[in-house]
């Protein structure tokens, strides 16, 4: 494995387990939009998904581990959590109980929860805080 690969697993691996645990259930909510692509919430959770891939996955690999600017680009779940509210709470286009409403709701859920984490990681990017997260730790900052 190269240094640089090297490093961004010391940096994920590095972050405290409850937020490596946070990001297993922000993938796997979004991820699970791949089992209802015959839904309008599964179709547009998918594609904001993949998108976030897009911008994040070469940031991560150009910055060589994980930064604060990583929650920048989830700025574009909010047309999707709008869309998704306006379907399930005031167009009622989603019969409650049904398999994508429980999907809809998650997402929501989920992805507005993050985007709370993400406005502060974006102020502290912004304020200069740009260090490569989880490398803290004696001796993680020089992975060879």
């Amino acid at each position: 494995m190269t240094s640089k690969w090297r490093r961004i697993w010391a940096s994920l691996t590095g972050l405290p387990l409850w937020v490596r645990l946070w990001l297993v259930v922000l993938a796997l909510t979004n991820m699970s939009s791949l089992a209802l692509l015959g839904t309008d919430s599964g179709r547009w959770t998918a594609v904001a998904f993949a998108a976030m891939g897009v911008f994040n996955m070469p940031m991560v690999y150009i910055q060589g581990g994980l930064t604060r600017l990583l929650s920048v680009p989830h700025a574009i779940w909010i047309p999707l959590l709008i869309h998704l509210i306006q379907r399930l709470f005031v167009d009622h286009a989603i019969a409650p109980g049904s398999d994508e409403y429980v999907f809809a709701a998650a997402v929501v859920a989920v992805n507005g929860t993050s985007l709370l984490f993400d406005v502060l990681e974006s102020w502290r990017w912004l304020a200069g805080r740009r260090e490569i997260l989880g490398l803290h730790k004696a001796g993680r900052d020089t992975v060879r």
